[in-house]
Formats: C-alpha cells, sequence, structure tokens
C-alpha cells in the first residue's frame, strides 16, 4: 500500500501554466477581434479546451506515473494506429491531412504523439539504463521515436516531426547516451542533405529558399515573413498597445492567432510583452527541471527531461521564425498559440510531471526501497519502517571496509559509542 504525498504537488507549475494561458488568451482576441464582435470564437474555443485541460493534469496527476509507463507499449500502439488513421480518412485543411473529426470538434493525434513519445522513451531508456551507453539501446530509442515521425511527417507535418526527434535528442542525451553517437545522428543528415532534399515535400523545400531570400517573392511565400518582421520592428519598446497594431488589426499579418502569434504580441506589447513571455517560460522550464531534480528514478528523471526539451525546442523554433532566425515550419507557441490540441496535450504532459512529483515522493509500507536508486537521492533509512537486509546487525559492521571505519572515527582518536 501506498501514501500519497499531496505537498509535494508543484502549485507554481500549475499558476504559471495557467498564467501563460491568460496571456495567450489576451493575445488571441487582440488577433481574432472584429468590428461588433469583441469575443472570437477562437477565444471561446481556446478557454474551453484550457478547462479539458486542466481536468486532464489533474486526472493524470492523481494515475502514479510508474502505472503509465507499464502501459506505454498499448499507448505507442494506439497512437500509431491514430497516425495511421489519420493518413487514410483524416480531415484536410491548408493542404494537410492532419485531424480526425470528432463531432463538432477536431483532434490533431500528432499532438498526442509527443506525449506517448517521451513516455516510452523514458520507459525504455530507464529499463536499459546499464545498457545505456550501447550502440543496440541508441539505435533501439531512435527506431521507437522514428515510426511516428514519419507518419507524422506524411501528413505532411514537419513541424511536429522536428519536435519529436528534438525531444528524443534531449531524452537520449539526459540518459547518457555517449556524444558520439549523438552527435553522428546528427551529422548523417547534414553530410546527406542533398539526399534528404530530394525526398522533402515541395512546400518544404520552398519554405528553405524562401527563408534565405524573402524578399525574392514578397507577395507570395516570402510575405508573412517580411510582414512579421515589420510587426516586431514596430512594436518598440512598449508596443502600440493591445487592439491598436496595424499589421495585426488590417490583417496584413496571416494566420496571426496560431504560427504567428508572436508577431502580433510583439507590435501590440513590445519588447517589454516579448520579455515578460521569455521570462515566464524560463520559469516553467525550471518547475519542469525541479522535477528532474526531485525524482528518484530514473523513469521520473526522463519523463521531466522530455517535457522540458518539448516545450524548449517549441518556444526556441516558433520564436526564431517569427523573427526571421529561423525558417517557417509551423511549430505552435506553447500556451500562447491557438490551437486545442497542442494545449490540451501540453497540459497532459504537465500532468505527468505532477504525477512524478507526488507519487515518487510517497511512502512504501509493503515493500523495501529500490536499491538501484542512486544514493544522493535514496531515502534515509528511517523513513522505512522496513530494514534492509543486514542492517543494524553485526554482519554489517563486520562487512564494512577498514577505511570506512576509520572515516567514522572521532578526531580524538576514540571510538564513537
Amino acid at each position: 500500500m501506498q501514501r500519497k504525498s499531496w505537498r509535494a504537488f508543484d502549485w507554481w507549475l500549475v499558476i504559471l501554466a495557467l498564467v501563460l494561458v491568460a496571456y495567450g488568451l489576451v493575445i488571441i482576441r487582440s488577433a481574432t477581434m472584429l468590428a461588433g464582435r469583441p469575443v472570437s470564437s477562437q477565444l471561446l474555443a481556446q478557454g474551453a479546451y484550457a478547462v479539458i485541460g486542466l481536468c486532464a493534469l489533474a486526472v493524470l496527476s492523481v494515475i502514479d506515473y510508474r502505472l503509465i509507463g507499464t502501459l506505454s507499449a498499448a499507448l505507442y500502439a494506439a497512437v500509431l494506429g491514430m497516425l495511421v488513421l489519420v493518413l487514410l480518412a483524416g480531415h484536410s485543411a491548408f493542404g494537410a491531412q492532419r485531424w480526425i473529426g470528432l463531432g463538432l470538434l477536431r483532434f490533431q493525434p500528432s499532438e498526442l504523439a509527443k506525449v506517448v513519445v517521451i513516455i516510452c522513451l523514458a520507459r525504455f531508456l530507464a529499463s536499459r539504463e546499464d545498457d545505456v551507453r550501447s550502440f543496440r539501446t541508441f539505435v533501439l530509442s531512435l527506431v521507437i521515436v522514428a515510426v511516428p515521425v514519419a507518419l507524422v511527417y506524411r501528413q505532411p507535418d514537419l513541424g511536429t516531426s522536428l519536435v519529436l526527434l528534438a525531444t528524443w535528442f534531449g531524452m537520449a542525451f539526459a540518459a547518457g547516451t555517449p556524444l558520439k553517437w549523438l552527435g553522428g545522428a546528427l551529422a548523417v543528415p547534414t553530410l546527406g542533405f542533398p539526399i534528404v532534399w530530394r525526398f522533402m515535400k515541395d512546400y518544404m523545400r520552398r519554405r528553405l529558399t524562401t527563408f534565405l531570400a524573402p524578399e525574392r517573392d514578397p507577395l507570395g511565400e516570402g510575405y508573412n515573413i517580411i510582414q512579421a518582421r515589420i510587426s516586431i520592428g514596430s512594436g518598440g519598446l512598449w508596443g502600440r498597445g493591445l487592439g491598436n497594431g496595424t499589421q495585426t488589426q488590417l490583417n496584413f499579418l496571416r494566420v496571426q492567432h496560431t504560427d504567428f502569434i508572436f508577431a502580433v504580441l510583439g507590435e501590440e506589447l513590445g519588447f517589454a510583452g516579448a520579455a515578460l513571455l521569455l521570462a515566464l517560460y524560463a520559469a516553467l522550464f525550471w518547475r519542469c527541471l525541479r522535477v528532474a531534480l526531485h525524482s528518484r528514478d530514473t523513469f521520473g528523471k526522463l519523463l521531466a527531461a522530455g517535457v522540458t526539451t518539448m516545450l524548449l525546442f517549441q518556444v526556441f523554433v516558433n520564436v526564431g521564425m517569427n523573427i526571421g532566425l529561423l525558417p517557417v515550419t509551423g511549430i505552435p507557441l506553447p500556451f500562447i498559440s491557438f490551437g486545442g490540441s497542442s494545449l490540451v496535450s501540453i497540459f497532459m504532459a504537465l500532468g505527468l510531471l505532477q504525477s512524478v512529483l507526488i507519487h515518487a515522493q510517497a511512502r512504501r509500507y509493503d515493500t523495501q526501497p529500490d536499491v538501484r536508486v542512486p544514493s544522493a537521492v535514496r531515502l534515509r533509512r528511517a523513513r522505512f519502517p522496513l530494514r534492509l537486509a543486514g542492517a543494524s546487525t553485526g554482519r554489517a559492521t563486520a562487512g564494512r571496509r577498514p577505511e570506512r571505519m576509520a572515516a567514522e572515527r572521532p578526531l580524538d582518536g576514540g571510538w564513537r559509542g
């Protein structure tokens, strides 16, 4: 039997997430506001998805993350089935087939795949903790992420594919995979770029060429890149004010409530608003990394590493493409961009982290502590009513090494009583 330690629940993690959601709702309202309609359908939908996400966070917090880990194979098979279903009978929009219709709602399985891949990779790498530096483990972990990446890429959805690969890279690094294998994984597509170029979709090639020279097609592929730069540059230090951005309110900026919402924020709230957003993200990332520091097993640490990598990569790429430092990839800005599937999946990931905090701190009364847990984070023996075999016995003292017994000798040369 196990008693949950609800005192370990990280309220700051939830508060930061809610503040970011509220920040996103403010920007979405400004980006979708029309004359005579101050409250848009996108704003109402995003608020509803936030409530659903909070419910998902609460449910996953209650469930022991180790139990979820035992279901990783079934979750992996289910999400692969949904990705195949999307390719066969999914809903198409904007030239991509990424959604499954659920009545009035549309669900994007690739967003759920982000969370499931984190669970599966964490479970696999933790189970091979003693063999994580082998080439076999490296290849198998890459295969686990390569299958959903291939299915997502076929939709096509380059952005989510890159998020999955970045998440694998961060988790493999955190698990202790040798840098030579990770460096090789980065070098292969770089050196083989001519071959990769042949297998890229046409729109992906155009995005790369447009990124290098958007002025060559100012009214086509390069239009949004140019308009985003103008929007952010015109914001100045304090911005033009909510609802007063000319690029946003006059609809010069396309898809302004999704991929390019950071440009809306930069124009209307300026550098100060953007700095506040990045500060909130930094605090959120710290709370996520704190979960890894407080986890007492490898599985929990890798879950925290995966969630942090996923969020960090999405923020980096979205902000980078808005300011013209990276090609446009269609990756949403976490908590800020409009998108129900993305928002719910992020709250689910945070629910996993809360489960790690709650259940990793729990006291067990019917089992011995896991002796494979690193000694630096092992529970004190006094917290367990069941003693380890040989503890506090003559055999334990007789089995000590001479140097350890010498270390226990007090400075005055006598023995401890």
